[in-house]
């Protein structure tokens, strides 16, 4: 029995992947490198981020015969259930034309190649530049940072403009299977909300 989501995901991979035949590497953006223009990420402040990450998928499909005899199916909307990222990343790119084009390398790259893992990584960023990005992972960084499964909040930051990038499933075993990027601005003095989703319907998690 073959599903309609089935069907659209093996698209969405083939078409993804046509491009990158061969021999195909994540490398940092070509693009110069300015601190000056991020020099403020570096600066502790009294910005909080409180966000989740977290999806949801169909667990019933209602099926149907169609003229040729195939079986397709569409999803059961109220058998969609919530699952909250017990393990994921977050990373903050101060705003900058570099930091833009980071964001999108890791987004196409973890679609791609699904070898996410986190910010901490040579393929994307050379070590003199990672000190510019706040970053932790949950639920490593413990439960001041980690409040429960697919929440946090982040917090002591300096007010401003990030890309900030939530990495799914970041193990060991798994090593990440998809990157998103928004954009997020920080304000002195409070609290910031956030929600990363993937999957099925719209978005249901609360920060």
């Amino acid at each position: 029995m073959i599903k309609i989501n089935d069907i659209k995901n093996m698209c969405i991979t083939l078409i993804a992947l046509s491009p990158l035949c061969g021999c195909v590497s994540p490398e940092p953006p070509r693009i110069p490198f300015n601190s000056g223009e991020v020099a403020w990420a570096k600066k502790i402040g009294n910005s909080s981020i409180k966000g989740c990450v977290s999806g949801a998928e169909f667990t019933k499909y209602h099926s149907y015969q169609i003229p040729d005899g195939t079986y397709m199916s569409y999803p059961d909307k109220g058998s969609s259930v919530e699952n909250p990222q017990r393990s994921f990343t977050i990373d903050l790119l101060p705003e900058s034309g570099y930091m833009h084009e980071l964001s999108k390398k890791m987004h196409v790259y973890s679609l791609r190649l699904h070898s996410y893992k986190d910010l901490n990584d040579p393929r994307w960023v050379d070590s003199s530049i990672i000190n510019f990005i706040p970053h932790f992972s949950c639920p490593d960084a413990g439960p001041t940072i980690c409040t429960s499964a697919g929440h946090f909040i982040f917090s002591n930051l300096p007010a401003g403009t990030w890309y900030i990038v939530a990495g799914y499933n970041s193990t060991p075993e798994q090593r990440g299977k998809i990157a998103l990027t928004q954009k997020i601005t920080t304000i002195e003095g409070q609290t910031v909300p956030f929600v990363s989703w993937v999957g099925a319907l719209d978005k249901t998690c609360n920060p």
